[in-house]
């Protein structure tokens, strides 16, 4: 799903920040050695790539655990005709 553009390098060889890009356009990353990253979201379409947004973190487990718990208030809200009623579009990849 990831693909890396841009390795950043110390002088002693090891990884300093990576600059990353999903496969489809939608997600690209510019993440420090410190946990510390930038995320750009962009609209993909034929014509053009647009950014829509852009997050910086430096507690990407703490910023999914809070999306995760949005998507549980947002389940237990929201129903019929919801985007919430649709479920995991994971699991409907795999069947």
């Amino acid at each position: 799903m990831w693909v890396i553009k841009t390795e950043h390098k110390r002088e002693d060889g090891g990884t300093v920040a990576l600059e990353l890009e999903t496969e489809d356009g939608k997600f690209d990353v510019n993440v420090r050695w410190d946990g510390c990253m930038e995320i750009h979201v962009y609209t993909v379409t034929e014509e053009n790539r647009e950014l829509n947004d852009t997050f910086h973190t430096c507690d990407l487990k703490g910023f999914i655990e809070t999306l995760q718990s949005l998507n549980g208030v947002c389940l237990e809200f929201f129903d019929e005709g919801s985007y919430w009623e649709q479920g995991d579009p994971e699991d409907k990849n795999e069947s």
